[in-house]
């Protein structure tokens, strides 16, 4: 998926998240839920947040480790040892909107690299017009869950 739908999915999630968990300081979670939902792209030399990081492009291949569900448990454990137990829910349900998001496109993700090649793919073409329409929809879903919060 491209980086606007990513966020478009990654602020539906957060919403959600909002309402299902009572979350006080709302646009704070909303903003981490964002983060995180464009976060695993970093692998991507070409992708918004892989141009500021471009390190991360050299080090993993683009839908490799950032895209697999073995990174939230590290990320937790981090989040953990760190002791910033209310950033670890908006992560968790931005990073997992993202990999969600990548798994329903034809190049799909691999979600326990590197232990596993096992591929979790779809029929939506990335930038085609079906994520477009997706895109709206998700726009206009998530308008109405704020207009009747």
């Amino acid at each position: 998926m491209l980086f606007y739908t990513h966020l478009m999915l990654a602020f539906l999630f957060g919403i959600i998240g909002i309402k299902m968990f009572s979350i006080s300081n709302q646009i704070l979670f909303i903003v981490f839920v964002l983060i995180a939902g464009i976060f695993p792209d970093i692998d991507h030399p070409k992708s918004k947040i892989g141009r500021i990081f471009k390190p991360f492009s050299y080090l993993f291949s683009h839908r490799g480790f950032t895209h697999s569900l073995l990174v939230l448990p590290v990320i937790s454990l981090i989040l953990y040892k760190l002791e910033y137990y209310a950033f670890a829910l908006p992560i968790l349900i931005g990073y997992k909107s993202h990999l969600l998001g990548d798994a329903i496109t034809k190049e799909g993700i691999r979600p326990l690299h590197p232990i596993s090649q096992f591929r979790i793919s779809g029929f939506i073409k990335t930038g085609g017009i079906l994520e477009n329409i997706i895109f709206v929809v998700l726009f206009f879903v998530s308008a109405y869950y704020l207009l009747n919060s």
